[in-house]
């Protein structure tokens, strides 16, 4: 953003901050303390008026005075941020199937594209379906053309599966203390490789 690439005043840190902490249009960042929301949205105010972008909403998991709200459910950048319990969730909402629909690439292709993961929470869960897609196009079927009942049986089970998934909720902020370890797991198939990394405090 132009106006904090060249902005040069007294909140010089908060505007580096705004400076990584914008997508499209939304805002996602944070403080360290209580103390800090209202002192920090003031200076955001403040800096981003000289764009004449006028700031209006502000959501924190936290009340104060300068924030609208602080409960429920809110989305940010289209995952599920819920205030109270401070998790994400990430939206995996589906049209449902009925067997009349008949089961097609473009069917599988659109379902798989549904699922919008941003931070890779549900990545483990989009690997069938990416599978399933390369052995589709390997078969070369005509576009509309229904697929195989094995392939069909192997979709829907994994679609009725991943509906369970809508209440996954993951901490959002991780406290890392000093005695924190990270394990990280690496393994490869024919299919595919995958990685996981856990936190062990």
């Amino acid at each position: 953003m132009h106006l904090l690439e060249n902005y040069n005043s007294e909140y010089t840190e908060v505007a580096q901050k705004l400076k990584s902490s914008f997508y499209a249009d939304n805002c996602v960042t944070g403080v360290f303390s209580v103390d800090q929301i209202d002192i920090f949205i003031e200076k955001t105010k403040l800096i981003m008026s000289g764009g004449c972008f006028n700031l209006r909403i502000f959501e924190s998991k936290v009340a104060s005075k300068s924030v609208d709200k602080h409960s429920g459910e809110t989305f940010i950048l289209c995952i599920t941020w819920d205030l109270d319990n401070d998790g994400l969730k990430c939206c995996t909402n589906f049209d449902s199937l009925t067997c009349e629909v008949k089961i097609t690439k473009p069917l599988v292709l659109s379902t798989v594209q549904k699922v919008f993961d941003p931070i890779g929470m549900l990545a483990p869960s989009t690997l069938l379906p990416k599978l399933l897609l390369q052995e589709i196009w390997k078969m070369k079927r005509a576009w509309d053309q229904e697929l195989p009942q094995n392939i069909v049986n192997k979709f829907m089970k994994w679609f009725n599966e991943i509906q369970i998934l809508k209440g996954i909720s993951v901490p959002r902020c991780m406290k890392i203390d000093i005695f924190t370890e990270l394990h990280v797991f690496v393994d490869a198939s024919k299919g595919h490789m995958r990685d996981a990394s856990l936190l062990d405090q």
